[in-house]
């Protein structure tokens, strides 16, 4: 059986299994409504049984084939087989696609075909929204038919959306129009005020009037010209970053939604001098944000008479009130809501939770929509359905993101499915690409009123998705992983040890890969720019004599912003000692404290910085941080060790980590004194490192600043 890179190249071309079309290079898959991206491995998984051709393979031929056979938990296999069923929708007991041969394996029962098979009717593009109007999930009795989930909450949010009426006129007309009247329409205004509600109204309209959607999200990149390329060329499907690239593939009549755009700030000149100039004269772009639009959109000739600015407000009188009638809420407390609320959209969501379950307020004087936002969540925490539910709650503003498995794990259930949905219809809980996620009105005032009400179980459902998250990096390799490494410190955001040292803002918009050779001249030139020509000689051995230590440290979309280099030191040469004195220290302090012994090896953790701002606190040292810890977890590390330009500065955090400080590892180069830190792993090991973090993130709080 092939090995699991064998597995991955004969699955390079996209291949259709029933209704799906699956990307094996992109680790997507689509039914031309939805598109959901799968872990590698998960991904491996799906495309080994698409070459079985139906027969039942057993646990350990899968196990051989998708993860070189190396040994792993049966209950890593199990749960790999429920993320994919999960991700085609399947149902175990009726299975459509893995069918449960027990004591035997598995059987793929899905027709699996080559790339661009399509079935007659069915819009395989997996990224750009269906032309035609989606199936309504209900049947015409109003009983369900064979939707999902995503299915059944737009059909939700689509019976309560209200109002708008002129903000869909207006664009409405523009898709009618042989020649639109503008290219750019943007609609700004404050949180929660229905901007990403009325983007989704904007694209099912568009859907009915046949026109492709292409959406990007302000939260999900990074402001840079290349961040949104990248974004824009996996939503049409190609693998070139290019413009050209994006131009030759975009729909006719294509229209582009970008949502949170005050994000996006960095990129506006960019995005409207060279990118969408080149788009085709009948596309349409809209933009939502929270700020106003630049003065060169109102003010350049060109473009002042093809954009449209709407300021979208809180809701009128009548829609308020049709909406709370919408929600069920009864007619004697609709007035006070309207008076409470003064229309604003999230707020209107949240006292129709509030008032539908019978609730009553007794309003003080409000005078921001934030505080009424408060107020009303801090009311609709007071009573949710059950205790699982008030648990489900919590994970979602603990976690990241929260999937349907993270859950499943923090609830200790073998199927969340009916919490998840219940999470997903939450007026300020919405939907991105890796799961769902709170409104960031909503996350603090709901995190803090748990932590309050019951810290007991707010400790454990921290612990516990941790447990998950630990659990994921044992699956998960590469860019998944420091994605997965990126989720296990949001979780500690809270610490007060932890949280001055991040900027979670900005959270997941960079990443780190082994440097290439043509950035080697780079990586010198930064270490020579802020440090100066010893430390750089210094530098320039290491890229000779370990250049896979060096991780570029870059935007997504490519750019270099900055490096981290994790020395493996097995055998260390007279030469690593005379070249290098910060090796001679940390080799002599294992060597006192705890020698690392046959097979096991030490990590240094000898250069970082951001290319501008040297160390200073940016999103280069958030993934310097998931690049070191995990290389400290490797398999044999006997000591990890880091230097650091302010060792005061961020002794707060490393000795919260647990990695202690060693002065006698301190050295000087070039004039400039270096602070080490260091960890013996054979007296405190991973596994206690993770409980411990758990039990720190679980028990810490302090209000967030």
């Amino acid at each position: 059986m092939g090995s699991r890179k064998e597995v991955r190249s004969t699955a390079l071309s996209d291949f259709s299994l029933g209704s799906w079309l699956a990307q094996p290079t992109l680790n997507l898959i689509g039914d031309g409504k939805t598109v959901r991206h799968l872990e590698p491995q998960v991904m491996d998984l799906l495309a080994f049984l698409a070459t079985t051709g139906g027969r039942v393979v057993s646990k350990d031929e899968i196990i051989d084939a998708v993860w070189d056979g190396r040994f792993i938990a049966e209950a890593t296999l199990t749960r790999s087989i429920a993320d994919l069923r999960r991700a085609l929708g399947d149902d175990q007991r009726r299975p459509r696609y893995i069918e449960t041969i027990p004591k035997r394996g598995y059987r793929l029962v899905a027709l699996v075909s080559g790339a661009g098979t399509q079935e007659a009717g069915v819009e395989r593009d997996p990224v750009v929204l269906p032309f035609a109007k989606p199936p309504d999930p209900e049947g015409a009795d109003g009983s369900l038919t064979r939707g999902r989930i995503a299915d059944r909450l737009a059909s939700a949010r689509r019976s309560r959306f209200v109002g708008r009426d002129a903000e869909i006129e207006i664009f409405r007309s523009a898709l009618l129009a042989d020649e639109p009247p503008f290219v750019a329409l943007h609609v700004n205004g404050a949180g929660g005020v229905g901007k990403t509600t009325l983007l989704q109204e904007f694209a099912r309209v568009a859907g009915e009037e046949g026109h492709a959607v292409v959406r990007i999200d302000g939260r999900n990149i990074d402001a840079s010209p290349a961040g949104f390329l990248v974004a824009l060329s996996q939503a049409l499907g190609i693998e070139q970053v290019e413009v050209s690239a994006a131009i030759e593939r975009w729909p006719a009549g294509g229209v582009l939604l970008v949502d949170t755009y005050e994000l996006l700030a960095p990129l506006d000149g960019w995005l409207r001098d060279t990118l969408l100039p080149q788009l085709p004269a009948r596309s349409l772009v809209v933009i939502a944000g929270r700020n106003e639009p630049a003065a060169p959109w109102r003010t350049d000739v060109a473009w002042a008479a093809l954009t449209r600015i709407n300021q979208l407000g809180n809701l009128g009188p009548d829609e308020s009130r049709t909406y709370l009638t919408r929600c069920g809420v009864p007619a004697e407390h609709r007035d006070d809501a309207l008076a409470f609320t003064r229309g604003h959209p999230l707020a209107l969501s949240l006292i129709g939770d509030v008032l539908t379950r019978g609730n009553r307020l007794a309003p003080p004087r409000l005078d921001s929509e934030p505080e009424i936002v408060r107020r009303l969540l801090e009311t609709f925490v007071q009573d949710v359905p059950s205790r699982e539910h008030r648990l489900a709650l919590h994970t979602c503003m603990t976690a990241w993101v929260t999937t349907e498995p993270l859950l499943a794990a923090v609830l200790d259930r073998s199927d969340a499915h009916d919490l998840f949905e219940w999470l997903g219809n939450l007026s300020f809980v919405e939907q991105g690409p890796y799961g769902l996620f709170p409104h960031d009105l909503a996350r603090d005032v709901v995190y803090r009123d748990f932590r309050w009400r019951d810290p007991d179980a707010a400790a454990r459902v921290t612990e516990r998705v941790l447990g998950y998250l630990y659990e994921r990096l044992e699956r998960t390799q590469g860019l998944d992983r420091q994605r997965v490494w990126f989720d296990v410190l949001y979780v500690q955001r809270y610490n007060p040890c932890i949280r001055p040292y991040f900027e979670w803002a900005g959270f997941g918009t960079a990443y780190a890969e082994t440097a290439h050779a043509r950035d080697h001249a780079a990586i010198v030139e930064m270490v020579e720019r802020h440090e100066g020509p010893a430390p750089a000689a210094i530098a320039r051995y290491w890229l000779t004599r370990q250049p896979e230590a060096f991780h570029a440290i870059r935007r997504v979309g490519g750019g270099l912003i900055g490096f981290v280099a994790n020395l493996r030191l097995e055998t260390v040469t007279p030469d690593d000692v005379a070249i290098d004195p910060a090796i001679a220290l940390a080799v002599a302090y294992a060597e006192r404290h705890g020698p690392p012994q046959q097979g096991e090896h030490v990590v240094y953790g000898r250069f970082w910085m951001d290319s501008e701002r040297h160390q200073a606190l940016t999103q280069v040292f958030t993934v310097v941080a998931a690049t070191c810890s995990l290389s400290w977890i490797a398999p044999r590390v006997a000591w990890s060790f880091v230097a650091m330009a302010d060792p005061d500065l961020v002794e707060p955090m490393f000795t919260e980590i647990r990695m202690r400080r060693v002065r006698e590892s301190d050295f000087e180069i070039g004039g400039r004194r270096y602070g080490v830190f260091g960890h013996d792993w054979r007296v405190e090991p991973a596994h206690e490192w993770f409980r411990l973090k758990a039990e720190r993130a679980s028990r810490v709080f302090t209000n967030p600043a």
